[in-house]
């Protein structure tokens, strides 16, 4: 009774001992065939560190020699799989770009967009692996307007657009918040035309008409005619667009100062 876990103990190790055996021995050997076996056993068991390097070899050793698409294939996507995305998106798209017609090539594909969504970081941060990302989406899109993965493509590239949305809010509001007005003026229009989709269009343009107020009033007395003159332009703009407007009374109110 006692001595019973001890004795499961060390059967388990030396099962493990021996799997390690047979796995060192089919690697270091010649046998193709054995190793291509264990390797896609690895794969289903998704135990991708130990697969990969068998899938490397058999690329190797093969090249030239049959069609090695299905080992390609489980190559790139086991980096996917164990998390390595940066090598998995390049070898996901040489996959693609290699092997077009492959029934794989579809999955290689989305794969390599979801790659760079994972490398995708917080909205604070640079957004290179998004804008990747979208690009990678969109391209998937453009390639297989078919497919089943259609929906979550395009939900995706709403998803990173947001992150992007986010970002390019928070830096354009940053010039309004330490009064860089004209900065502010520019960004904040810029961000509208960048991103129409935008729910709050009013409130933008309402930054943007009072950055440049804010501007006029804080300028010298040689550049407020001038400054002032491109508020009341953007304020008529804002009131055609916006008649009814809450921010009307705020922004009609003007108290140029002096300098």
């Amino acid at each position: 009774m006692f001595l019973r876990k001890p004795y499961l103990l060390l059967v388990f190790v030396l099962a493990l001992f021996s799997c390690n055996k047979q796995y060192q021995k089919i690697l270091k050997g010649n046998d193709l065939e054995a190793k291509l076996k264990i390797a896609d056993e690895f794969y289903a068991k998704k135990k991708y560190d130990k697969c990969i390097p068998i899938y490397e070899e058999m690329l190797t050793v093969l090249k030239g020699q049959k069609s090695v698409d299905d080992i390609y294939y489980k190559y790139a996507n086991s980096h996917y799989l164990n998390k390595s995305y940066e090598l998995a998106a390049f070898y996901l798209r040489s996959f693609y770009n290699t092997y077009p017609a492959s029934p794989y090539a579809e999955d290689a594909a989305f794969n390599e967009a979801m790659c760079y969504m994972k490398l995708s970081p917080r909205y604070s941060l640079e957004q290179v692996s998004t804008d990747k990302a979208i690009g990678a989406f969109q391209e998937f899109i453009n390639k297989y307007p078919q497919s089943k993965r259609m929906e979550e493509a395009n939900t995706q590239i709403d998803d990173l657009r947001g992150k992007l949305r986010k970002k390019a809010y928070e830096s354009a509001y940053l010039y309004y918040k330490i009064g860089q007005y004209s900065a502010a003026s520019v960004a904040l229009t810029n961000f509208l035309n960048d991103y129409p989709e935008y729910e709050q269009p009013e409130k933008i343009s309402y930054l943007v008409v009072k950055s440049l107020k804010k501007y006029a009033e804080g300028s010298y007395k040689n550049k407020q005619d001038e400054r002032y003159k491109e508020y009341r332009k953007s304020l008529e703009a804002f009131k055609m667009k916006y008649p009814n407007s809450t921010y009307l009374a705020e922004l009609e109110k003007s108290k140029l100062k002096k300098k």
